[in-house]
Parts: structure tokens; C-alpha cells; sequence
């Protein structure tokens, strides 16, 4: 769990690595039960309670509208290659409430949230052979977009569209980081840009994403890049605004 002040720029991400399988349960739906987070429920609604040293996160999910599956089907051999069989898809219009504590102060809180899903094998991404960038799109048209970029051996990018009628299409994209925002990790010492430029043609789309704060690095798990950022822009000849959730490996 990872919690970031968007105005601020404060930071916080307890960064836990389990042993594969812990905290799951044979029953249907999701059932997570680990020493920080209880995850329970189905895609009608869903009882999240996560907790980190600052404070808590107690909120009931209700998925509306469609899922998003990636490539259109759930299925995309990742970097292109077959040998790395990915699933993935998305909630990504869920309806959010309840309460955060941080410093012993809660206060009730009410958004939305994007749910996202992905399994199948992957290379070892430390070796720097591998990397990707991937965006979730929240944009003010209604419009749902997963973005992906993934290069080993060669490039592989697309995105895939959500419409608010339930249609979803497939389509090049591109994501092109800005080297000049590039922030190091003190941890690290990796760099990562801090703004992209999101191009979509077949959405005639050219999106400015700036993340709200720089230091949003989990080091315990690659280490990578998973923050939160605002989107501006121009979307279907229109202007367009946002948020989104960025992830990057290298």
C-alpha cells in the first residue's frame, strides 16, 4: 500500500513482499488476508481495509459500467513474445467510500478507483534487458484507456479503449518520457522521467501526464515507478483532462 499527498507531494509506501499464495483463500470472489490488507467481496461490491505505520484505509468498492480487457480479449503475449503469456483487465469506473487515517485524525472520503488485474510469467527485469511503462486513463470524455509500452527483444505498445456505451477498441499508442523531468532515487539511484507525452492516433490524442509527486519509487519489488499523475491534453480534436496511475520499470 502506498499513499500519496497530491497537493503536498508526501509519500509513504511500506513495500512488503509475500511468499506467493499468502493471505489467499479458495473462496469465489476475492478473499486477501495478509498482516496489512483485508480485501473481500465480488465485482457487485468489495470491503478494502489497508494500513500502513502513518494510518488506515477503510473503503467499500462498487464496480460500475464494463471491464476493460487488454488487447480486447484479457489476453496479450507481453514484450510480444510468446514465452510470457500475460491476462489482464480492469474495473476501472469503481465507485469509492469511507474513511482515511493518517496521524490519528480520519476523515470520511468518497472518489473513484481503478481496479487492475495481470498475471502470467515474466522475464527478470533487474538484468535491464526488459522494461515497460504502462498508464491507466481516467479521462473527464468518460473514456477508459490501459496504455502499454514493453520492450525485450523488440517494441511492443498499444492501448485499449474503453467507451462509455461498453465498445472498446485497440490501437497504437505511444508513451515518450521527457529525460529532462528525470528524478533519481536516493535509494536506488535509478532515474525516472516524471512527465510523458501519451500519443493515440486513432483517438486523434495528444495527452501531457505530470505525476504529483516525484518520489513515488517501491523499492522492494524491482525496484519501479508506481505513482499517480494528472493528465491535460487534447482528446477527439477536444480538450480533455484526467488522472492516472503510472508504472515504470526502466
Amino acid at each position: 500500500m502506498s499513499i500519496t499527498d497530491e497537493d503536498t507531494g508526501w509519500y509513504t509506501d511500506p513495500d512488503l513482499v509475500l511468499p506467493p499464495q499468502a493471505g489467499l483463500s479458495d473462496k469465489p470472489g476475492v478473499d486477501i488476508h495478509t498482516d496489512n490488507i483485508t480485501w473481500t467481496g465480488d465485482a457487485k461490491e468489495m470491503r478494502l481495509r489497508a494500513k500502513v505505520p502513518e494510518g488506515t484505509i477503510d473503503v467499500t468498492l462498487r464496480p460500475r459500467g464494463n471491464a476493460l480487457y487488454n488487447m480486447g480479449t484479457g489476453y496479450f503475449p507481453m514484450f510480444g513474445d510468446a514465452r510470457y503469456p500475460n491476462y489482464e483487465y480492469a474495473l476501472p469506473t469503481v465507485d469509492t467510500s469511507g474513511t482515511l487515517t493518517l496521524g490519528g485524525r480520519t476523515q470520511k472520503v468518497r472518489g473513484q478507483s481503478w481496479l487492475d488485474r495481470q498475471w502470467g510469467p515474466l522475464p527478470d527485469i533487474a538484468s535491464g534487458d526488459a522494461w515497460w511503462a504502462w498508464m491507466s486513463l481516467s479521462l473527464s470524455n468518460g473514456d477508459r484507456i490501459s496504455v502499454w509500452n514493453q520492450k525485450l527483444d523488440r517494441q511492443n505498445n498499444f492501448a485499449t479503449v474503453l467507451k462509455p456505451d461498453g465498445t472498446q477498441t485497440v490501437t497504437e499508442a505511444t508513451l515518450t518520457p521527457d529525460r529532462s523531468t528525470l528524478w533519481t532515487s536516493p535509494t536506488t539511484g535509478k532515474s525516472y522521467p516524471t512527465r510523458w507525452k501519451v500519443t493515440i492516433p486513432g483517438e486523434h490524442a495528444e495527452l501531457n501526464v505530470t505525476v504529483h509527486a516525484k518520489e513515488q519509487e517501491l523499492v522492494n519489488t524491482g525496484p519501479r515507478y508506481e505513482g499517480s499523475a494528472a493528465v491535460t491534453g487534447a482528446y477527439d480534436h477536444r480538450p480533455v483532462t484526467g488522472s492516472t496511475y503510472v508504472e515504470v520499470t526502466g
